[in-house]
């Protein structure tokens, strides 16, 4: 056997099920973004394909299981300044257009949060949104869906997707949402999400608008028994796609009897409503990962190649090693309100830090898109080692032609 083929035996147990897995995060690496896949393996500088950008610290609700929250628990929840507004943004704007290394460049933005709601600074984060989609880059955002009004149907609707973290049905939604809430229990905040994401739909479908409306519901013990009527609910409201994961910073070692009802209700869903065309019910997550902890099979502890494909400005306009790290006590690289995020991401001190520091992250959970591909890479750099760039880009050729 070749060193080619010994390379294919390693590495094709990544793409067993590509073709049937709707997050097969190595895939979409490996063929869609594979330009950026081969200058990491070259080891030659190159831009990350997209950037998080946190424009808030501040969030209106307080979800049981919010990631920031949980990835600091042993200490008080603590959160960045908010600095980013509707003036500097257009610093780190510009800083982000003229980031183009190795002939690739960011070709995705997306607004999110890590304690946070991009929509509590909705003018600064609708001003971001107006210029890059004005340049041509895809464009998404992750919100709660509590602000997403018609004041912001116009911008939005002419950007690639909205991320709605309902997370929850009309009976589960103020315990798991709003339980830190001094407003009295009531389906107030449930019912205005869900007009938001109608007035959303309607809106797109009179302007002729091509926005993709995702729903996002994260399972816990809490909201569990209404995964099947939450689906049922959006989808008469004009959502695209509803998707399920696990909570991921949940370590799974207790009674999880209660999945198997999840479970069900998913396969249910799927069964009734799942259609490519009009509405889709995906899940991340399997119920075996799920049972097994999966969604924790790669720690900080072992590094991270993730980074360089995915970067993330905080509020406070620093540029940090990922969405989780965005917190009081991580290591910036730089100020992209300051500096241009080119000169940040290209710079010495972000190459130092990035290649020479070990734990550097700070939280303890990896986001889905890393927790996978970084098992993936670090094979691919192990056998880069062992075979030379060359040949693991050669055994890559051929397997894209297999997948």
């Amino acid at each position: 056997m070749d060193n080619q083929q010994k390379i294919l035996q390693e590495i094709r147990p990544f793409f067993t099920n590509a073709a049937n897995e709707p997050f097969n995060y190595e895939r979409f690496l490996c063929v869609d973004k594979a330009p950026y896949l081969d200058a990491f393996v070259k080891e030659v500088p190159f831009s990350p394909f997209e950037l998080e950008i946190q424009t808030s610290s501040a969030c209106n609700l307080s979800c049981r299981w919010c990631i920031g929250s949980q990835i600091q628990s042993e200490k008080r929840v603590q959160s960045l300044a908010n600095v980013l507004n509707k003036t500097n943004i257009h610093q780190v704007v510009d800083g982000v257009l003229s980031l183009k290394e190795g002939g690739l460049f960011i070709d995705t933005v997306k607004f999110s949060g890590f304690i946070g709601d991009p929509l509590v600074k909705k003018e600064t984060t609708l001003a971001a949104m107006r210029r890059l989609k004005e340049a041509g880059i895809r464009v998404g955002l992750f919100t709660n869906g509590v602000f997403l009004d018609e004041d912001t149907y116009d911008i939005i609707s002419g950007i690639d997707y909205v991320h709605v973290s309902l997370d929850a049905g009309p009976d589960s939604f103020y315990h798991v949402k709003e339980h830190n809430s001094r407003v009295p229990y009531s389906q107030d905040t449930f019912n205005r999400i869900i007009k938001n994401i109608k007035g959303l739909d309607e809106y797109r479908k009179k302007h002729n608008r091509r926005v993709k409306i995702n729903i996002g519901y994260v399972v816990i013990f809490g909201n569990h028994e209404e995964v099947y009527k939450t689906a049922n609910i959006v989808k008469e409201a004009g959502a695209d796609m509803i998707r399920y994961k696990c909570d991921i910073a949940n370590q799974y070692t207790q009674d999880t009897s209660w999945l198997e009802s999840v479970f069900t209700q998913i396969e249910q869903t799927q069964k009734e409503l799942h259609n490519p065309d009009t509405f889709s019910v995906l899940s991340i997550h399997s119920q075996n990962e799920v049972k097994s902890n999966a969604h924790k099979n790669w720690t900080c502890k072992k590094g991270c190649w993730y980074q360089y494909f995915v970067a993330t400005i905080g509020s406070d306009g620093n540029m940090y090693l990922c969405d989780h790290n965005t917190m009081p006590g991580a290591i910036p690289f730089g100020n992209a309100i300051n500096e241009s995020f080119k000169d940040i991401w290209l710079s010495a001190r972000h190459k130092y830090l990035a290649d020479g520091v070990e734990y550097i992250c700070q939280s303890n959970v990896c986001p889905p898109f890393a927790n996978r591909v970084n098992v993936f890479l670090q094979k691919l750099v192990d056998l880069r080692k062992e075979y030379g760039a060359k040949t693991v880009l050669d055994a890559l050729d051929v397997l894209r032609k297999e997948i």
